[in-house]
């Protein structure tokens, strides 16, 4: 058999096989070389590809030339002693990294100062997780050559920015208690029983400013301090019936007895009139302030105040204006009456606020903020500046439903089932701006047409107190005082109706009908001059206005 020597060579980082020729014995194969290596003490090099295969074609050259005959042997390196290696990446912004342990071939392993350096070479400061250096550099050793283990070894943390300061509430929403009736032991709840009524005495306690916080700072891997953004400020600010308790101007108190109103910043407190039910024992009220009625709204009755109208129980047949927002706890009920040889509603809701109920039936209603009808709405006429909902408000989708009724909308519509499977009319009308935006150009128009018909009397005035002496100076100053307050007039009111014209692309941009399980045949929805009419039924359907007309699109759950 041929002789197989394995020598090491620069630096023991090169195996040097060397095969010689012994006479009478077989010649080398792949096989035999490959057993040499495996059996030696260096088999844990790397193998160079194909470098065994080469040497043997060196050997049968040699075999095949008589002036390479001899007993020197013929050798070839075949493996490299490779070291252990340690490589180091960096995440995006050097918020963590990952350390790469490749087990070594033969050569030398890792030991902690080439941990330690590399960690010095990428400038790895701050955020190192020491357990896992100290893990990948055991198990490392372990591993088999050229293969390959990584773990984060170091981790930066983001900075937190600061909390918003805001207005922390001291005292309960009215509105909100209206339309959270009392639960019961049995699990119903009782509609009549509201508790006890939200009123605060003189010195009570209604608001907090909290101030934003600074935030933490954070750092890179590197050690780089990243900074944090500092909370926005917010504000706490005096309304009617509310100032602030010191000079540090944090906390809102109340200078008032009455019923507590939530405002953006701010709480105010209304002159407040308490009383049982509005029938023909108390007749109608007007009250400056606000009113809470404990029960209901007779049949027939007026009530109207300036600021919010909270009622415990249900109205019939009435009619009801706040200079605030009109909370129902139970529902407005109806019917219809006839006049001038025309069927119209006996039931009359009109609000600068929000309105909310359980259910309204024949009923007209003028809503400047928004309008929650809990159950349905039901053969009445709705007018509502902002967003309508019928359904739940603690439901994510409403479920609500309307039908038999004309809806004119400044904003959203969110509901149920829209419309009714006895095929009657049900309009859902988003032309509220173009409406209000036309009747102030009007008005408008009236009143520039009667300053034009004035100007020519008031300039006779002019001239002819302009000829008498310097008494009439005040007769002057008055005439000129009218011209400049019916131009100021003018302009008030051509600045008013073009203001409200920007909120026409607003609203056709932004605004939705969404009916979350369904639309029933007899529906029309009216944009602008554009009309789409249901003739059958759909399933959960959402109406947007898009490339100039009505888009109407399912729902996908």
């Amino acid at each position: 058999m041929c002789d197989i020597k394995l020598t090491l060579q620069n630096e023991n980082k090169d195996l040097l096989m060397t095969i010689t020729p012994v006479k009478g014995q077989p010649k080398a194969n792949l096989k035999k070389l490959q057993t040499a290596f495996k059996l030696s003490a260096y088999s844990t090099f790397l193998l160079i590809d194909a470098a065994m295969e080469l040497l043997l074609a060196e050997v049968a050259k040699g075999d095949e030339s008589d002036e390479q005959k001899s007993t020197a042997g013929t050798g070839s390196i075949i493996a490299n002693a490779v070291d252990a290696s340690l490589k180091v990446t960096l995440a995006p912004e050097s918020m963590s990294a990952t350390l790469e342990f490749t087990a070594a071939y033969g050569g030398k392993t890792i030991e902690n100062p080439a941990v330690i350096a590399i960690l010095k070479e990428n400038n790895i400061t701050k955020g190192i997780i020491k357990e896992n250096l100290i893990n990948i550099v055991k198990e490392g050793r372990l591993l088999q050559g050229g293969k390959s283990i990584s773990t984060e070894i170091a981790k930066g943390k983001m900075s937190k920015n600061g909390k918003d300061g805001y207005v922390k509430y001291l005292v309960d929403d009215p509105a909100e208690r209206i339309s959270c009736p009392k639960k019961l032991e049995n699990g119903n709840v009782d509609m009549r029983e509201l508790g006890n009524l939200i009123h605060v005495k003189a010195g009570k306690k209604l608001a907090q400013l909290i101030p934003p916080t600074d935030g933490i700072k954070g750092f890179d891997v590197t050690g780089t301090i990243i900074d944090a953004v500092s909370g926005e400020t917010c504000f706490l600010e005096e309304s009617e019936g509310s100032s602030f308790l010191d000079e540090n101007n944090n906390i809102l108190v109340a200078v008032i007895d009455g019923m507590p109103k939530y405002l953006e910043n701010s709480v105010a407190v209304h002159k407040l009139l308490e009383i049982e039910n509005i029938d023909v024992g108390t007749g109608n009220i007007r009250f400056d302030g606000s009113i809470y009625v404990q029960g209901n709204v007779c049949e027939g009755m007026q009530l109207s105040a300036t600021e919010d109208i909270v009622i415990g129980g249900l109205v019939e047949t009435a009619s009801i204006s706040a200079g605030g927002n009109i909370s129902i706890a139970q529902g407005i009920i109806g019917r219809q009456v006839s006049e001038k040889n025309d069927l119209k509603n006996s039931t009359m809701l009109q609000a600068d606020g929000d309105i909310s109920a359980q259910f309204a039936q024949y009923v007209d209603i003028f809503c400047k903020k928004n309008l929650n009808i809990t159950q349905y709405i039901s053969h009445s006429q709705i007018t509502v500046e902002g967003d309508l909902w019928v359904g739940n408000i603690a439901n994510e989708k409403a479920d609500g439903k309307i039908f038999g009724s004309r809806v004119l909308a400044g904003g959203s519509v969110h509901v149920g089932t829209l419309g009714s499977v006895c095929g009657a009319i049900t309009n859902i009308n988003f032309n509220y701006w173009f409406k209000i935006v036309e009747e102030l150009r009007v008005i408008a128009d009236e009143a520039n047409h009667k300053i034009i018909r004035r100007l020519p009397r008031i300039y006779k005035l002019l001239q002819k107190a302009g000829k008498l002496d310097n008494e009439n100076t005040k007769q002057i100053n008055r005439i000129t005082y009218a011209l400049k307050q019916h131009l100021y007039l003018l302009g008030k009111l051509n600045k008013e109706w073009l203001e409200k014209g920007n909120n026409i692309d607003e609203h056709l941009n932004n605004f939705e009908l969404a009916a979350y399980q369904s639309i029933l045949s007899g529906v029309n929805i009216e944009v602008t001059n554009k009309n789409s009419t249901f003739k059958r039924d759909h399933q959960a359907t959402q109406i947007k206005w898009f490339e100039n007309k009505i888009s109407i699109e399912p729902i996908v759950n």
